[in-house]
């Protein structure tokens, strides 16, 4: 039998440079619309679930790998579309319809209180909320996902380390593939996975066939926030995509389904 699983992370809903359908009504009356980056983000939202991924066959399994949403709760900045809670989780869930319609069933990874609450509490909110969301032992989202689909073992857990600079950030899905069999094999004397997968940094970088271990680092679906600019990286484009992997008999294929931005044409238009 074959499974088709598809991991998307760090979709920061709520946020005003992050995904968002074009026109969201708010509770008092008002209206929000969509900045001309958003637009684009949802159009590519629209025609991965629409175009690039609608004909899989077998189980459809989605993985929501943390900071599904966005409440900011340092406030940080001024960059979100709503503080009312129970908004943020009807945009969460409006935002996410096509994923979940696409999906049979649904993993909903924690990710950092800075965005989602002490101990996640959004995700674990929307998590409870779906039907088809396959629960935790303890709770209905996850930590950390260690599972099997059709015979490949996953990995799975929101946050991980990676460097800020071109030569450097590839070297985190080598380092998170090492680290994985060192740590099965040796600390826990267990076989180690086959997919090691982590988000949170909103940069692709995979270790394709170097190690026993296949390591993933997710990209992400929204572009430069205000803490981008104050840490010095304003030239620095977040990676926008998902990640399909088809698995059958043991085996897994992976696929990086990713977008490009908008092109600039008149980036030095402007005279001093």
């Amino acid at each position: 039998m074959t499974s088709t699983v598809v991991v998307i992370a760090d979709l920061h809903i709520n946020s005003t440079v992050a995904l968002c359908k074009p026109v969201i009504n708010l509770d008092d009356g008002g209206t929000y619309h969509a900045s001309k980056s958003q637009r684009w983000l949802w159009k590519c939202w629209l025609d991965l679930w629409t175009e690039k991924i609608k004909k899989t066959s077998g189980d459809k399994i989605l993985v929501i790998n943390g900071d599904l949403g966005e409440l900011d709760t340092m406030r940080r900045s001024t960059q979100i579309i709503s503080a009312n809670k129970a908004t943020i989780q009807l945009l969460v869930l409006d935002t996410i319809e096509p994923a979940l319609a696409w999906a049979d069933r649904v993993y909903i990874i924690r990710g950092t209180a800075a965005h989602t609450g002490k101990s996640s509490w959004l995700e674990e909110a929307i998590a409870a909320d779906l039907d088809h969301a396959v629960p935790s032992p303890n709770s209905a989202s996850w930590w950390h996902l260690r599972t099997v689909c059709e015979g490949a073992r996953f990995d799975i857990a929101h946050h991980a380390s990676m460097g800020k600079l071109p030569q450097s950030e590839k070297n985190a899905a080598n380092k998170l593939a090492f680290l994985a069999q060192y740590r099965y094999a040796v600390d826990m004397k267990q076989q180690p996975p086959d997919v090691v997968i982590r988000s949170h940094n909103h940069r692709y970088a995979d270790s394709g066939n170097n190690f026993g271990t296949y390591a993933l680092c997710t990209a992400a679906w929204t572009i430069a926030t205000e803490y981008v600019y104050r840490i010095g990286q304003e030239n620095t484009l977040a990676d926008i995509g998902a990640h399909v992997f088809k698995c059958e008999d043991g085996k897994f294929t992976p696929e990086y389904i990713s977008y490009d931005y908008p092109e600039v044409k008149k980036i030095w238009s402007m005279k001093m």
